[in-house]
């Protein structure tokens, strides 16, 4: 349970510097958890393990921003989702900066726990997308049950001060379900050798450290305030990761018969995991005892998990998982009812305890599972065999080895006929015997490095050249891109000539063969959204001819009709393109929906491209008004394909209260998702249906997200233009 606290302005600004410098801690926890991971795998493993320690906080952290803070701190809608605060900004929240901060690190541990147990077996791109989904749905809509003032599960009376179960129970609980999905590393359960020892004992526990001082802003910073209690909470959770890990050594050491370290560093995690649910509730006796409880907790689950042929490289499940439930339940054992002041009885704390421990290992466990099975059917989870045996540092990221760098310079010797250098390897080594045989061998071919030479230098004039070309190109790119952004409207242009709008402008490459224009005149304001054919530097040309054509027919020879616009920059394309000349092979042109804005209504025409319209619902209904012109089915320019002279229809609509313009080019409607599926018009019109009520700018991102979320990894196929107006 978080509480929020009102003080004086200058205990205001401290409590602020308190949360900050908390965040700060719990930010290295990544650090704790990167070196504890690192040094818990095997040596040709540390790599993939740090970069996905790094990627994770970098992935979460833009989720939580996007939309997991307001899924968990938004506006509940019955107690189970957060429906505010979209891409969290200071200026539009209720909340501060440092409120969010603190929250964005928790929702980053949270999806950092599970890279310990896959490790050295799940792929990068799965990783990846499983950070996200801990990021952006299962950790938001469990935390908002939980601390979300208005979730259901904190309306029953659940208590979880720092989140043994809200962080730690949602890590452990997916930690299960990845494992259970991915399998056991090659050998772990099949082979009669032991797999490699760790890699580095002293880093991890190093890294253990590490945590257990950022433990103490996680718990700390949790009052969201320097209350007179923090040095309580501080104490209690010292006092159970110090009882943790002694219970963790004690029963190693019994079972096994010597003081293990790597379980002995669980059971101080699984002390600080079981406190945190209750740090600021108990007295420091019974810190120790429920830190006693997590490390026995950590330790007697990873035995099980492996006797159960669960493979948990680090012991995520039992440390995060199995302790987090006994210290959520310990909340109803230890934790003093004023302090708590849920208004429940032993028994009525301890099932409302059990519920939330139950809810949220069916939702992170059970959920995640099927979440995660989707995901494996269109991004394997696992990596190959091969991978896994020579190891994801240089399966996943080329990273660089003794015997790899020796046969990637034996590849580049055969490649490229080079062996004019011989390799340079330590000499009293497996690997610089080889080297040093290999340089043997080589020595015997210099008499052909003349000969050879000639082709080298040759070949390396014509790279040269052939960058110089790429150069070129790439100089080319820049300046008709940067001629294209001069021909649209700056956005202050923009506003004073159109008003309210919102604009969505997505080119497929550097360069956009769309492009919007708009124009004032009259009393009257002329806008079009126009799409040229071609992408990249044609696209670019066309639109720059569009642009040109358009603005010298409405603002230079003064016409003032859409349809006879549209008939004059059909002639002026042709000329421009000499399409009309004997044996012209240019077929390029460019659709346009054009709009006349008088003060009482809209003249419309369209080449290709309709113009849809909304209106706010009637007295007495409740679903808005839509609309749709269709424009002609002719496109100006064309080529062969089109007639020379083209009569275009022109559509007048009254303007009424509320109404709304959508003009678009055709992106939108052959759009594919990684299913190759378009993402289609009636898509497109639904959303403009489902948003006619909101503000512009809001109903432009929400054009841009559910056209995101259909396109997932899909590259974009077409340039995307629209222009919303509100009149």
């Amino acid at each position: 349970m978080i509480l929020a606290l009102t003080y004086a302005p200058m205990d205001r600004d401290i409590d602020i510097l308190w949360v900050l410098l908390c965040a700060t801690l719990v930010m290295s926890m990544q650090t704790g958890f990167c070196m504890l991971e690192a040094g818990l795998v095997r040596s040709k493993n540390t790599i993939n393990v740090a970069i996905k320690n790094l990627l994770d906080f970098c992935v979460a952290g833009i989720c939580f921003w996007a939309f997991g803070f307001a899924l968990m701190f938004g506006t509940s809608a019955f107690g189970l989702v957060g429906t505010s605060e979209w891409l969290y900004s200071v200026l539009n929240s209720e909340r501060g900066a440092s409120f969010f901060l603190f929250q964005l690190m928790f929702s980053a541990t949270a999806a950092t726990i599970v890279s310990g147990a896959v490790a050295e077996r799940m792929s990068f791109k799965g990783y990846l997308w499983m950070t996200a989904l801990v990021s952006a749905t299962i950790y938001p809509l469990s935390g908002h049950w939980i601390w979300n003032p208005d979730g259901w599960l904190a309306k029953l009376g659940f208590v979880d001060f720092a989140g043994s179960t809200a962080v730690h129970g949602v890590g452990g609980w997916l930690s299960l379900a990845a494992v259970l999905i991915i399998g056991p590393r090659d050998g772990r359960f099949t082979s009669k050798t032991a797999l490699a020892s760790s890699h580095s004992l002293g880093t991890a526990t190093f890294g253990t450290l590490i945590l257990f001082v950022a433990w103490l802003g996680f718990n700390g910073g949790s009052r969201l305030a320097l209350t007179p209690d923090v040095p309580l909470i501080l104490l209690n959770t010292v006092l159970a990761g110090c009882s943790g890990s002694l219970a963790g050594l004690l029963a190693a050491w019994k079972h096994k018969g010597l003081p293990d370290l790597p379980d002995t560093l669980n059971g101080l995690l699984g002390g600080l995991v079981a406190v945190t649910a209750s740090c600021h509730a108990v007295s420091p006796p019974s810190a120790l005892v429920i830190g006693i409880g997590g490390g026995l907790a950590a330790y007697y689950v990873t035995v099980w998990l492996a006797h159960a042929r669960i493979d948990d490289v680090v012991g995520a499940t039992a440390v995060h998982g199995a302790a987090g439930v006994w210290g959520t339940l310990a909340v109803a054992l230890f934790g003093k009812p004023e302090v708590l002041a849920t208004g429940l009885g032993f028994w009525g704390q301890l099932g409302v305890q059990f519920i939330g421990v139950a809810t949220v290992a069916v939702w992170a466990g059970g959920i995640g599972w099927v979440l995660l099975k989707l995901i494996n059917r269109f991004e394997p989870l696992r990596v190959t065999p091969e991978f896994e045996r020579v190891g994801l540092n240089v399966a996943e990221h080329g990273a660089s080895t003794e015997i790899v760098d020796l046969l990637s310079e034996m590849g580049h010797h055969r490649a490229r006929g080079d062996f004019t250098q011989s390799v340079k390897f330590e000499p009293f080594t497996e690997v610089g015997q080889i080297a040093a045989e290999y340089n043997r061998v080589i020595a015997k071919v210099v008499d052909e490095m003349e000969q050879r030479e000639g082709i080298a230098r040759r070949l390396r004039e014509e790279r040269e050249n052939a960058e110089d070309a790429n150069r070129r190109i790439v100089s080319s790119i820049e300046y008709a891109r940067r001629i294209q952004r001069a021909i649209l409207p700056l956005p202050e242009v923009l506003s004073a000539t159109v008003g309210s709008h919102a604009v969505l402008y997505l080119p497929r490459d550097l360069v956009s063969g769309d492009f919007y224009w708009c124009h004032s005149v009259g009393g009257s304001r002329f806008i079009a959204v126009v799409d040229c054919t071609g992408h990249g530097v044609p696209g670019a040309f066309m639109s720059l001819i569009g642009h040109s054509v358009l603005q010298q027919i409405v603002a230079e020879q003064g016409l003032r009709e859409p349809a006879a616009i549209l008939s004059r920059m059909h002639q002026q394309v042709r000329a421009a393109l000499r399409q009309d000349e004997p044996g012209a092979e240019s077929q390029d042109g460019m659709d346009v929906c054009l709009v006349r804005i008088d003060p009482q209504e809209i003249v419309f025409a369209g080449a290709r491209r309709p113009l849809w319209w909304t209106t706010p619902a009637p007295i007495g209904q409740t679903e808005p008004l839509f609309g749709e012109i269709k424009g002609n089915r002719a496109s100006l320019g064309g080529g062969p394909h089109e007639k020379r002279t083209l009569v275009f229809d022109q559509h007048t609509l009254p303007i009424t209260p509320g109404l709304r313009l959508h003009l678009a080019s055709d992106g939108f409607a052959d759009q594919p998702n990684h299913l190759r599926q378009p993402f289609d018009l009636p898509r497109l019109r639904a959303l403009f249906r489902e948003t006619a009520g909101l503000p512009v700018e809001d109903h432009g991102a929400r054009i841009r997200a559910a056209l995101e979320a259909h396109r997932g990894g899909a590259a974009q196929r077409d340039d995307i233009t629209l222009l919303t107006l509100d009149l």
